[in-house]
């Protein structure tokens, strides 16, 4: 598997993974801490990394995230998404939904 090195993919793999961490109908400390993080060590532009911690502290959803896009690393999406799901040690039945929504969404 490549690694992409492009910002949009990253900006819409957190579109994407702040929509799996909101699957349960709550955010949690961990998992807003968890975006953060991936969103620093992808180095998100500024201003997305503001858009991203706007979002979490109002609790507001970002926009769609470009699927097209992120069916060029489809793997990494899947990866990244378990990774945000188990960052809380709590996997809700909610969140496994959601997962096989994304495998669908990028046909895997």
């Amino acid at each position: 598997m490549t690694t992409p090195t492009d910002d949009r993919f990253y900006i819409e793999l957190l579109k994407l993974l702040l929509h799996v961490a909101w699957s349960d109908d709550e955010l949690k400390p961990s998992e807003a801490h968890a975006l953060i993080g991936a969103a620093q060590r992808w180095k998100v532009p500024l201003p997305e990394l503001q858009r991203l911690e706007r979002c979490l502290e109002l609790g507001e959803p970002l926009p769609a995230p470009n699927l097209g896009l992120l069916r060029q690393h489809p793997e990494e999406v899947i990866a990244t998404a378990r990774t945000l799901i188990g960052s809380d040690a709590e996997v809700h039945f909610s969140e496994e939904e959601m997962l096989g929504q994304i495998r669908e969404l990028l046909g895997l």
